[in-house]
């Protein structure tokens, strides 16, 4: 929608993304591997106790279902290809197609159940098909609409005013710095990314996957933002949520839309399946094996974690249903991002190297800063609750003009400085700190890695490739039309199949 609206910062913005994977590797991936921790719950519960564990998951599963607004984006682009007969339960009157509220529910049940089944392996193998298949339909997406747009010279002619700009009116550079800093936070210390820092056989690897994902990130989004960016030119004055994919029908055949829409839900799906089995397993064994059942079986746990897994679906699924009542998805993602991401990581990378921060440090940091950002948030503003201040006035007009940029300055400050404090007044290491060390220590004796199953999602990888081939070959026999492209996806899927399964066997040898 932003790339629709203002053109060429929507790639830029995500291309922060990429510089901020870029500095999490050089200073947190490798650092998190050599803790040799099974999860980053554990590194919480040994540096500042089971306390703060406690109050982080239950103060983070209240931010958590900000995360269902994921699932609320892709039912508004799969809505639109999806019409459907008057007296269906599941249609919305107003437009005739699928109703964006039954869309969700639909999809959320998906993403409980395979990752219900799956585990971490789910998330793992979906990763890794949806980029292939995703990167391949833009690829092909993108020549075919310059050309139906008259050219690349005919999109510079058509192109708004100020469509390649790297900044835009409420995504300045002072908005990008910030984004890039909340997105090193995020992937420096959210329990998600963590947990891919950890899994990995050694620290460089570590460093290394971050990296991929830096250079992926600087280079791919304008290959991905390119179809609405394009489509502008055409055809003005939609909706620009749906910008996208009727970017994509608009030159894709059926079955190709069809395999982008599952790769696009796929790669949500990762990210919530992700955020799923976390916080499961959180509350499998900080709250059921420890005060309810502490003699639990491995099946009893595993049962009860399923169980989880649903309930958090759920509750994912109220954040996809409500959030966007209450404005534009996209401006309560952002804001709400924004002003808690910092206060809520910010204290676990700082912790990674300093020894002065404690659990007190912690609760400052979300009990003092998290009060500030909503006196922020409601007070100034020219409807604000201090809107009639005079002495006030130029605060309270500077906020409301540049909205984005300040709840990103309110969001990254306060906690900063509340650690800037602590980390002053603190005279010598914290007991958390001391106590880290010595377990640590015990976990990198015994560390290894279990290299039994490595296999097993390279073959399934493998094999979907195939699958994936062998339905767009069906596809290209009975195209009418965008037979080449429809032959050229499909011979690079195959491909792609027998170069893995000749590794696999290369390998076995």
């Amino acid at each position: 929608g932003i790339t629709y609206d203002h053109g060429l910062v929507g790639a830029v913005i995500c291309s922060m993304y990429g510089l901020a994977a870029f500095l999490a590797g050089r200073f947190f991936a490798g650092r998190w591997r050599r803790t040799a921790l099974p999860a980053a719950t554990d590194f919480i519960n040994i540096r500042f106790g089971r306390r703060i564990l406690n109050f982080y998951t239950i103060y983070r599963g209240g931010y958590l279902c900000i995360n269902g607004l994921s699932l609320y984006a892709l039912a508004v682009m799969l809505c639109p290809l999806i019409p459907l007969a008057e007296g269906n339960l599941l249609r919305d009157e107003a437009t005739g197609m699928l109703s964006v509220d039954w869309a969700c529910i639909i999809l959320a049940a998906i993403v409980i159940g395979y990752t219900t089944l799956g585990g971490l392996w789910a998330v793992l193998i979906t990763d890794m098909l949806q980029f292939i298949v995703l990167t391949l339909c833009v690829v092909a997406v993108v020549p075919l609409i310059i050309v139906k747009a008259g050219g690349v010279m005919t999109v510079v002619h058509n192109a708004p005013d100020g469509f390649f700009q790297p900044t835009a009116p409420g995504f300045s550079a002072i908005f990008l710095v910030g984004w890039l800093l909340i997105n090193l936070f995020n992937l420096g210390a959210e329990w998600t990314y963590v947990q891919r820092h950890l899994c990995v056989p050694t620290p460089r690897d570590a460093q290394k996957s971050m990296y991929l994902f830096g250079a992926l990130y600087l280079t791919t989004p304008f290959l991905w933002m390119a179809p609405p960016f394009v489509f502008r030119t055409i055809q003005s004055g939609i909706d620009p949520q749906e910008a996208y994919i009727l970017a994509c029908k608009s030159v894709l055949p059926a079955g190709m839309i069809g395999m982008m829409i599952a790769a696009m839900f796929s790669a949500t799906a990762s990210s919530l399946s992700s955020s799923l089995n976390m916080y499961a397993g959180a509350l499998t064994d900080g709250l059921y094996k420890r005060y309810i059942r502490p003699d639990a079986s491995d099946a009893q746990s595993v049962f009860i974690g399923r169980w989880f897994t649903f309930l958090i679906g759920v509750y994912l699924l109220a954040g996809a249903l409500v959030f966007p009542r209450l404005g534009e998805y996209r401006d309560v993602l952002i804001s709400v991002l924004s002003l808690s991401l910092a206060s809520l990581l910010l204290p676990t990378v700082w912790a990674l190297y300093s020894p002065k921060v404690g659990s007190r440090t912690v609760l400052w940091t979300l009990l003092v800063g998290i009060p500030i950002i909503v006196v922020y948030k409601f007070a100034f503003s020219e409807t604000g609750w201090l809107a009639g201040n005079r002495f006030l006035y130029n605060l309270n007009h500077f906020v409301s003009a540049h909205r984005r940029e300040s709840d990103l300055i309110v969001g990254i400050v306060v906690p900063l400085a509340i650690l800037l404090i602590s980390e002053l007044r603190r005279g010598g290491a914290d007991s958390g700190w001391i106590q880290s060390k010595e377990r640590i220590a015990e976990f990198q004796k015994r560390d290894t890695q279990d290299r039994a199953d490595e296999q097993l999602p390279l073959k399934v990888f493998a094999w979907s490739l195939g699958l994936l081939g062998t339905v767009v070959a069906g596809l290209t026999i009975l195209a009418n039309e965008q037979v080449i492209t429809l032959a050229s996806i499909s011979f690079i899927l195959l491909a792609s199949c027998l170069f893995l399964v000749a590794l696999l066997r290369k390998r076995a040898t």
